[in-house]
């Protein structure tokens, strides 16, 4: 699902996703990261490219992935899914905007690509994630993720098939075993959530 663009490359699903994007973000350029070794040329990193727009208005900053859906041509023989059949997407609160975004989100993001890609674990919502703090500096009590539909970004259907937005949102520890426990209801906790952040911004400050 993953390779180098060329000239004789079509990314099919890659501009089906930034199409998806500009009805969000109009004309705004993103900030792109790309890996310095694409997956399929030997690299370490599945995804071939992250986008991340700058909300000022709800003060966050919007990270969007390529590379769970297959971006390029169709390789698999599922004609009504792209790839994994999703992509993921993570609002990040800023306090501050700055022009250099915060870069621990892409290593997050390559790390869940790199279990769908090593082990062909995929993810759907209201699924849970963790694997200790979602930064590790400086500290967070921000331990755990939920899998959830993106609140603005909706399914699209491209010509590799369809192609669903899962946004991560972060839980602290204590939330994510209150939920792995039972004690929480998921489907409740993010409806709770969605009423006082319609956005679900992931705010790591968050006690």
């Amino acid at each position: 699902m993953n390779g180098q663009t060329s000239e004789n490359t079509e990314s099919i699903g890659w501009d089906a996703i930034d199409s998806t994007l500009k009805k969000e973000y109009g004309e705004q350029v993103p900030l792109h990261y790309a890996p310095e070794i694409y997956y399929s040329l030997g690299g370490n990193e599945p995804l071939d490219g992250i986008s991340v727009y700058v909300d000022k208005e709800n003060k966050c900053y919007h990270y969007i992935t390529y590379g769970f859906s297959e971006i390029y041509e169709k390789e698999t023989e599922d004609k009504e899914i792209s790839g994994f059949g999703f992509e993921l997407t993570f609002r990040l609160k800023f306090t501050e905007f700055s022009e250099k975004y915060p870069t621990w989100p892409i290593n997050l993001l390559q790390n869940i690509a790199k279990v769908t890609f090593s082990k062909g674990m995929t993810f759907k919502e209201f699924q849970t994630l963790s694997s200790g703090p979602i930064r590790l500096e400086p500290s967070t009590e921000i331990k755990g993720i939920l899998f959830t539909l993106d609140p603005t970004m909706k399914e699209i259907e491209t010509e590799n098939g369809k192609v669903e937005f899962l946004q991560i949102f972060g839980l602290t520890s204590t939330e994510y075993q209150n939920i792995i426990d039972k004690k929480t209801d998921r489907r409740e906790f993010i409806s709770d959530e969605l009423n006082k952040n319609p956005l679900l911004i992931t705010d790591v400050e968050r006690k």
